[in-house]
């Protein structure tokens, strides 16, 4: 969902490195277009935030709210300096009765976020850590990688806090960090600042292959 320079100057907003975009539960009057910056969508639980997903360039978010009238079902901020485009239920209306494949990339975008969310549950009932933190560097790596010389590099901040808090493990960044140090020996992962670089994505899957069969007999 694209939108011109004109458009910008009319509905945009620049909100600061950190600042809260909305709460959950608040109502549900805008969705909200990244023109550039990266946005979050977190829960506060009992032992922190819970990261849902993360946004970048050319993502929307928060049209739920205006479709089913209901209000956030959870927090989102800015995670830099980030330029939203804010369109209000008319706006939004008006795109939609005027752009059929806007309709069809929403239902592909909540299907996709639908999917990502069963795949991160699914993974935090996952004994095995070793297994948890790769398959969750896996994911990451299918939906945000960009492929380069050196292997598929993650776009958006995603270091080891980030990872701990996908996979249960706020408590036990630690624990994390052996993970990622096992990976990194074995040369099939680097890690660069707050970015994570595959190196070789057949290689992280057949240690992931080989972690399932070990807890699933015992070895």
């Amino acid at each position: 969902m694209a939108a011109g320079g004109e458009t910008f100057e009319k509905f945009a907003k620049v909100f600061r490195a950190g600042e809260l975009i909305f709460k959950q539960g608040d109502p549900g009057e805008h969705m909200f277009i990244i023109q550039s910056g990266r946005v979050e969508a977190f829960l506060n639980t009992p032992k922190g935030d819970q990261n849902l997903a993360y946004y970048g360039p050319g993502d929307f978010f928060g049209e739920m709210a205006i479709i089913d009238k209901a209000t956030r079902s959870a927090h989102c901020r800015a995670v830099e300096e980030t330029r939203l485009i804010l369109l209000d239920e008319r706006t939004f209306d008006l795109h939609v009765q005027s752009n059929p494949a806007i309709v069809r990339k929403i239902l592909k975008n909540m299907s996709n976020r639908l999917r990502d969310t069963n795949g991160k549950l699914a993974n935090l009932l996952i004994k095995d850590i070793n297994r948890r933190v790769a398959n969750r560097i896996l994911l990451a790596c299918h939906q945000h990688g960009v492929k380069g010389p050196a292997g598929t590099k993650f776009d958006m901040p995603f270091g080891e806090a980030e990872i701990a808090k996908d996979v249960g493990l706020q408590d036990e960044p630690g624990k994390v960090r052996e993970v990622l140090e096992k990976l990194k020996t074995s040369k099939i992962i680097d890690v660069q600042n707050n970015s994570v670089v595959v190196l070789s994505v057949e290689n992280l899957d057949k240690f992931i292959q080989y972690l399932a069969m070990k807890e699933e007999f015992g070895f």
